[in-house]
């Protein structure tokens, strides 16, 4: 699935899809809202759930569960980093090396980090986004570093949804034909039934899966609304 990952002024670079949807004469499927679906799809910048720090300790363990390694890859060597509206001439290692530093050497510090930690404080979360950069700092420092932060996950914080919903997008197993069936039965299970639509007609990882999609899609619940799906249509 095409996607583009963000970071919260350089804390993440991990749910929000680039590529936008449009209605047209197609069907169109329901689609599950949870709490932090806004992410993908709104602005980072105006979100409100996600300045909560119990919010943002969810996203951070069910991240360790799936594994850094697997999710942010090459995106934080990006020169410049952009999310959304934001550029940041900046390589992504080291904006997010430079955060951890100017964390406890503020008075070091260039305005830009001055001002987005004078922020993270007025929010409140300043220390629980200082234990996530390092965690993901951590993680692309060390080349276990991944591994043993999921054996450290608090599976009591974790989102199931979001966690079954990043597995589903960066498999590390070979794509077969089960596994396909699986991935679209979990979808329809949890009510993302457009996203599983997709899989069978919208998706170029799963073209060349031999599966009755006619069929399949039959079982989908349709709707007179129209809502933008967790899985895209990634194959314009």
């Amino acid at each position: 699935m095409k996607t583009t990952f963000n970071i919260l002024i350089g804390l993440f670079l991990l749910l929000t899809s680039c590529k936008t949807a449009s209605t047209d004469d197609r069907k169109n499927y329901i689609e599950s809202e949870p709490t932090f679906f806004e992410l993908r799809h709104g602005s980072w910048i105006t979100n409100k759930w996600i300045r909560n720090p119990e919010n943002l300790l969810t996203i951070h363990e069910t991240f360790k569960k799936v594994g850094y390694s697997n999710l942010i890859g090459s995106i934080l060597s990006d020169n410049p980093v952009v999310v959304q509206d934001i550029y940041i001439n900046k390589k992504g290692y080291d904006l997010v090396d430079s955060l951890v530093l100017t964390y406890t050497q503020r008075d070091k510090a260039t305005t830009y980090y001055k001002e987005f930690w004078a922020r993270r404080e007025i929010e409140r979360n300043d220390h629980v986004v200082f234990i996530i950069l390092k965690d993901i700092q951590y993680s692309y420092k060390i080349k276990t570093a991944s591994d043993a932060l999921q054996l450290q996950v608090d599976n009591e914080k974790l989102n199931d949804t979001l966690n079954t919903l990043l597995k589903i997008e960066y498999r590390n197993d070979s794509l077969t034909t089960d596994l396909a069936l699986k991935d679209f039965s979990t979808l329809r299970r949890l009510g993302f039934h457009q996203s599983a639509y997709n899989l069978l007609y919208e998706s170029y990882k799963y073209r060349n899966i031999k599966w009755d999609r006619d069929r399949l899609a039959k079982t989908l619940k349709e709707t007179n609304k129209f809502i933008y799906p967790w899985f895209q249509d990634d194959t314009k």
